[in-house]
């Protein structure tokens, strides 16, 4: 008997809701939580539009971060417990480094930030992790890739930011099979700029751990656009990863990013799993 675990897998793919943004002229302010039970606050409108999303399990995996914008791997970690900052600085940190250079075919690869999300408050008031956020956008815009540089590598940036550079998110579950809130990728070869807009994240106002979150930023937003098209990995295991690329210097036709999104799944199990997963981002250098 085919059980409906089975179903989502073998499905071309499902039509869900994207909530893109609606720009008014005004770059949109996000302000950081106050506390763990609180989500994010993004200020502006927003228009949800139900999109085809598809099953990328049942397409060759030949995906590309240089192309579509993401990449897709099989990877086992020795990390036991991805809530012990000390396994993810001394036993996370290389693993997912040579992953992402390999993936990106780079010379090397150099992670800069670990976020944990929950949907659970529980794990977000003990850990401080985040809520996910169901909201299309690439991470970075020019000014603050290159902020972010100086904020690593402080005075060795300026040598860095000579040569190519790009910013890598790599995405999966701390526990088990992901079951809510899967994260959606779109092609870049899709996406039109001009439908791309800045806006600004507030410094926080709680401690946080977070590399990236713990200071201001400025990303980028997508309103609506026909043509994009979606892709996900439904029930996505612990020993597999989502790579995503969240800038990248190079404007000859390159993928420079692939908008990301979490999305509430119409195909959600009843009393679904948490959804607890961690994304780390690295910078990704070439010779």
């Amino acid at each position: 008997m085919v059980d409906r675990k089975d179903d989502v897998l073998a499905a071309s793919g499902i039509t869900a809701s994207i909530n893109y943004l609606v720009y008014t002229g005004e770059a949109p302010v996000f302000n950081q939580a106050q506390s763990a039970a609180e989500k994010m606050r993004m200020q502006g409108k927003r228009e949800p539009r139900e999109m085809p999303i598809r099953n990328a399990r049942l397409l060759s995996n030949d995906f590309s971060l240089d192309v579509e914008g993401f990449a897709f791997a099989g990877q086992a970690t020795r990390v036991t417990d991805f809530n012990d900052d000390a396994q993810l600085e001394s036993v996370y940190t290389p693993e997912i480094e040579a992953l992402i250079a390999a993936k990106a075919g780079a010379s090397e690869a150099v992670v800069f930030d670990h976020t944990r999300r929950s949907t659970e408050l529980a794990h977000r008031e003990k850990y401080a992790s985040r809520d996910p956020v169901p909201a299309p956008h690439s991470d970075y815009t020019d000014a603050s890739a290159v902020q972010r540089m100086r904020d690593k590598f402080g005075a060795d940036a300026d040598e860095r930011l000579k040569g190519r550079f790009a910013i890598v998110n790599a995405w999966r579950s701390m526990t088990g099979i992901i079951e809510q809130w899967p994260l959606t990728v779109c092609d870049a070869r899709t996406i039109d700029d001009s439908t791309l807009h800045a806006t600004r994240r507030e410094a926080p106002l709680r401690a946080e751990p977070s590399f990236e979150y713990n200071r201001p930023s400025s990303t980028r937003h997508a309103t609506y656009d026909g043509n994009h098209r979606w892709f996900y990995f439904p029930r996505m295991t612990r020993d597999e990863v989502l790579l995503f690329k969240n800038y990248d210097t190079l404007t000859d036709g390159t993928a420079r990013y692939a908008l990301h999104s979490a999305f509430e799944d119409p195909e959600m199990p009843d009393n679904p799993a948490p959804r607890e997963t961690i994304e780390t981002r690295a910078f990704v250098f070439y010779d």
